[in-house]
């Protein structure tokens, strides 16, 4: 029986082990939807593209697996692009697939015409459309290996409705050529990780070892992607070989991320940093300010883009920081590691906090201090919780405050409102855990309408909202910058939030007193609903460590 393009793309994707398409429906992509009935795939069908495209990246960040999410043409894929600009940054591994008009009638005004692939190429490592119904298979199988090679990050296809509909032909199933070699792909990022001799990655490696072998205070920083599960696992056993310490760099605050508490303080003095896949960008100052003038860099990046000339660069190497990372535990073996307790100061300094954060943690002064949020929560992350954060001041102080082995945050992006969407995710992935999201009432607004997606697929998932009435990031900075009496634009009602998700079909719950708190949580987790705690919290300033 003759097959159609759409079946194809389906069987692609199930044929890699895609096990969910997180979409929103539309006209040119129901051929698609249609190919799924009776395969081993969901759709998770959401109210939001934006909010399809961060549960693919949270997939993705998770599993380490390419989340996909499919939405339709013009103003759909439109509503996309912002989350894949905060896929890209996080280095998460995602494929959009975007309906598009027929290409018949490409460049006559059609129904929902735009240039979409022109829209994403500056949000992905790639982009480009599917040209021919037999070439689809093809071009879904090297979308997902490219969202995996080199630096990990988004691809986008997209999809004319009359490719999708078109019959295929018998031997469109066989491998043939690989999407990469054709001319219409416009732009690859960090794609084409270069190949060395084994005797010239060596080399480089031996210099890189014999500079940090001679520096005092050597440091570890790690991007997004390898700051992640097995990756950050063999960041942690290059520190364990060198007793070199090591930190992930994940957060849009970068060199101020609460995360790191007084850990802040070693940029200052450390002589040699080891970049492993971090971009010498805004997040690290442009190698500036903390960090001393006289401190060096060495930079393992795949995307030779990012290893531009640098007078603090003393030595880049272009390949993939994972597999370079892994020779390194190897040849570190072959070194005289000199004994030093630069590292537990390191690591003594990321867990130590002020002595006045026990006090806030057990106040039980209204409003509630943030920290007195997270510490009714933190015996849930001890419990195996998932952490998931985003949002202003509010989600600063918890990921300062909690501690969680499976945590996400929004990345180096400094968007808002990915959070729910990700949570949902994340129960997908890891549905006999706690998922709980923390996030402030400015960042609920963006998704609010996904409790009824956590409805409808029955994740229980439980949100955090601190409720201060106001934009209180944006408020604080207005303060800082322009003084009290100059704040413009930043205040929102207290609103109940926590009613929105109980019309929703969901759990809410509205939390004043601190003595309200752990009951609150209890019966949302006892409810297997997805729950919203609505808790109004102090509008603090996010925390800083002051250096020394």
């Amino acid at each position: 029986m003759p097959k159609r393009a759409a079946e194809l793309l389906v069987q692609s994707l199930v044929a890699a082990g895609v096990k969910h398409l997180f979409t929103l429906s539309g006209n040119q992509i129901l051929p698609v939807y249609d190919a799924t009935i009776g395969r081993e795939i969901q759709l998770v069908h959401t109210r939001h593209e934006a909010a399809a495209v961060h549960m693919a990246d949270g997939w993705g960040r998770l599993t380490e697996t390419p989340g996909v999410a499919l939405v339709t043409a013009g103003p759909g894929h439109c509503n996309s692009l912002s989350a894949l600009y905060v896929a890209l940054m996080a280095e998460s591994p995602v494929v959009l697939l975007s309906g598009h008009c027929p290409r018949t009638e490409i460049g006559r005004g059609a129904f929902q015409e735009i240039e979409q692939v022109a829209t994403a190429l500056p949000v992905t490592k790639a982009a480009w459309m599917v040209s021919h119904p037999d070439n689809l298979g093809k071009d879904i199988t090297t979308a997902l290996s490219l969202t995996q090679v080199g630096r990990p990050g988004p691809v986008h296809l997209s999809l004319p409705a009359d490719v999708l509909e078109a019959t295929v032909s018998a031997s469109s199933e066989s491998p043939n050529t690989s999407a990469l070699e054709r001319s219409e792909h416009p732009r690859i990022e960090g794609g084409n990780t270069p190949h060395f001799s084994t005797s010239g990655r060596n080399s480089l490696i031996t210099k890189a070892l014999n500079l940090l072998s001679e520096a005092k205070r050597p440091l570890i920083l790690a991007g997004p992607a390898m700051a992640r599960a097995l990756r950050w696992e063999e960041v942690e056993r290059l520190s364990e070989r060198t007793g070199i310490p090591a930190l992930p760099m994940e957060s849009p605050r970068g060199v101020n991320d609460p995360w790191l508490h007084r850990a802040t303080n070693s940029l200052a003095v450390t002589d040699v940093v080891l970049l492993v896949g971090k971009k010498l960008d805004f997040s690290l100052r442009f190698a500036e300010s903390p960090f001393s003038k006289d401190t060096r860099f060495i930079q393992i990046d795949a995307d030779e883009k990012q290893l531009r000339e640098h007078q603090r660069v003393v030595l880049a190497i272009p390949d993939d920081p994972s597999r370079v990372v892994r020779d390194m535990v190897v040849a570190a073996k072959e070194w005289r590691w000199p004994g030093s307790s630069w590292r537990t100061e390191v690591e003594t300094a990321r867990n130590t906090v002020p002595l006045e954060w026990d006090q806030l943690r057990h106040s039980d002064q209204p409003p509630l201090h943030p920290l007195r949020v997270c510490e009714a929560l933190q015996k849930f992350f001890d419990q195996g919780g998932i952490f998931i954060s985003d949002g202003g001041e509010f989600g600063q102080w918890a990921q300062a405050g909690l501690q969680a082995q499976i945590r996400l945050i929004n990345g180096p992006a400094g968007a808002i409102g990915s959070a729910f969407p990700m949570a949902l995710a994340a129960k997908l992935a890891y549905p006999q855990r706690q998922v709980f999201v923390i996030l402030g009432d400015g960042t609920f607004g963006y998704h609010a309408l996904e409790f009824d997606t956590a409805v409808r697929y029955e994740l229980p998932v439980i949100a955090i909202v601190g409720n201060d009435a106001r934009w209180n990031a944006e408020y604080q900075l207005q303060i800082q910058n322009y003084g009290a009496e100059r704040t413009v634009g930043c205040e929102l009602l207290l609103s109940r939030y926590d009613k929105v998700v109980e019309a929703l079909g969901g759990h809410g719950e509205f939390v004043q007193r601190a003595h309200e708190l752990t009951p609150a949580l209890e019966r949302a987790v006892a409810s297997e609903l997805p729950a919203c705690l609505n808790v109004t919290i102090e509008g603090v300033q996010a925390p800083t460590f002051p250096r020394k």
